[in-house]
């Protein structure tokens, strides 16, 4: 636990320390240009942290951040239809205005109903690809 909070603490410094620095040429295209985050999860129990720095980029960015999405693939999508693991992440999750997506692909693959995931979470045919999409439009991202 302790390694996965290490880790997750250097993630976001890694992630706000990537973002661009202002200066006198770029703060009009930086005023534009919102900053967008993902995150490519397969551990709902890192849920917890990843709202926290979404959280904290938000305050940190507050001028230019953009929107925090957190796709959830492979065998950890089983854990979505699960409530009583679910419903608190979630509520963290909506308090810190993190989109939650989950992969069609890992869906099918685990045998799991999409009708049976939280309220508000999106499905997309392929979580990995949809990434590399993100990636394309300039998200900053991670994968845990």
């Amino acid at each position: 636990m302790k390694k996965l909070l290490l880790s997750l603490v250097f993630a976001t410094g890694l992630l706000s320390s990537c973002a661009p620095q202002s200066t006198a040429d770029n703060v009009e295209e930086s005023a534009v240009t919102p900053q967008n985050y993902f995150v490519l999860n397969r551990n709902v129990q890192q849920l917890k942290a990843i709202a926290k720095a979404a959280g904290e980029l938000a305050v940190a960015d507050s001028s230019t951040y953009g929107e925090f999405n957190v796709i959830i693939c492979g065998k950890s999508v089983q854990d979505m239809v699960t409530p009583e693991v679910m419903d608190p992440f979630m509520e963290i999750l909506n308090a810190n205005n993190v989109n939650v997506i989950a992969c069609g692909f890992s869906l099918k693959k685990f045998e799991v109903d999409p009708s049976g995931l939280p309220e508000g979470v999106t499905v997309v045919p392929n979580g990995i690809q949809y990434g590399f999409e993100k990636q394309k439009e300039g998200y900053y991202s991670i994968t845990l």
